[in-house]
């Protein structure tokens, strides 16, 4: 569909469309007087009146976060017909880094501790991002990563008023489908999906809905990264601690998650610490089920995904489910059987009445 852009916002001239989600679009514009170039948000308004106060949401938290890590707000523009903000425009984003090459343990040390001292000061003022993904990480000309998007920002022990978990479901914590207001091991979980896919180029888990992310999330054990590509297994523990189901049983900070997986890196040996896994197709992944209070394994087939479904929990079990399938032959055999012995028996008398 044909997108018309405008031609101007305030100051600025725009020159072109470089990115859209789910309710605003971002362009890349020139200051009239001093050429500068930015990047400029504009919330999509037709699309739901509702999403206003999440702009103002986000204005406001950019406003109060001044860290080197985290992108600033450079200017805004709020009416009910209008709305935007202008930011530093960055020629890419770790998304954009992933579809090119993946990161060393050394690279995602270093990347995440630029996060995490972001995080870390946005929680200190009692902000939790709820959105921490590839294509909300700014990278500069030298790889520097930037936090941005703070539109689903929510605020630390305040229950959101938010019908709806709001968020990417392949990185929202599994808490969060329950209806659990987030906190900072929300964000912590998230770090975890993005630290596996930095690593391996895979997300812990795939799914086609939306449903089936929240389900797997709640009741799948995820894979180790090293299970999703030639990552060094020394780094599993540290990435799957991130992803624990529980909340109290993850790193409580994500600086504490940093300096966790920094030491484990320290550890590999120069080679590992620089080698960049090559990029490689999911390999087939037999999902363990999360084990129960009762002790007893729940079976993960029930939502449809991309992955293979988990064996049966025992032979047993398989054989009993080939009972019904033996008995249903054996009648059908006797029948046909006794089918034959009758027409034969008919044959036969018709046979000695004729003679």
């Amino acid at each position: 569909m044909h997108e018309t852009r405008p031609k101007e916002l305030g100051d600025y001239r725009v020159l072109n469309l470089v990115g859209t989600g789910g309710m605003a679009r971002v362009y890349r514009c020139r200051h009239k007087t001093t050429g500068q170039i930015v990047a400029i948000k504009v919330l999509d308004i037709s699309a739901d009146v509702n999403i206003l106060p999440l702009f103002e949401r986000e204005i406001r938290a950019m406003s109060q976060l001044r860290h080197p890590y985290i992108v600033p707000l450079q200017g805004y523009y709020l009416s009910p017909q209008l709305a935007y903000l202008v930011m530093p425009y960055f020629e890419s984003t770790v998304a954009d880094r992933l579809r090119m090459r993946l990161y060393s343990p050394r690279e995602a040390a270093q990347a995440l501790t630029h996060l995490a001292h972001a995080l870390d000061y946005a929680h200190s003022l009692g902000y939790i991002h709820c959105d921490l993904k590839p294509s909300n990480l700014m990278l500069d000309s030298q790889e520097r990563l930037y936090l941005s998007d703070f539109g689903l920002a929510k605020s630390i022990g305040k229950r959101s008023n938010d019908q709806v978990a709001f968020g990417t479901p392949p990185y929202m914590a599994p808490e969060l489908a329950d209806g659990a207001p987030a906190d900072i091991r929300t964000d912590v979980y998230a770090l975890g999906v993005l630290l596996c896919e930095m690593l391996s180029g895979h997300r812990p888990f795939e799914a086609e809905r939306a449903t089936d992310y929240f389900y797997l999330h709640r009741r799948a054990l995820p894979p180790a990264p090293s299970q999703l590509n030639k990552v060094p297994p020394a780094l599993d523990d540290v990435v799957l601690s991130a992803l624990s189901k529980s909340p109290s049983e993850r790193p409580q900070s994500a600086g504490e998650l940093a300096r966790l997986f920094q030491a484990a890196v320290a550890k590999l040996s120069e080679a590992e610490q620089r080698w960049n896994p090559p990029h490689c197709e999911r390999p087939l992944i037999v999902l363990q089920p999360v084990q129960s209070s009762s002790g007893v394994l729940r079976e993960l087939n029930v939502q449809s995904t991309q992955m293979r479904r988990p064996e049966p929990l025992s032979k047993r079990a398989a054989e009993e489910t080939t009972v019904p399938e033996r008995a249903k032959r054996g009648t059908q055999l006797l029948t046909a059987l006794l089918l034959v012995a009758l027409l034969a028996l008919a044959a036969l008398i018709v046979l000695l009445i004729l003679r």
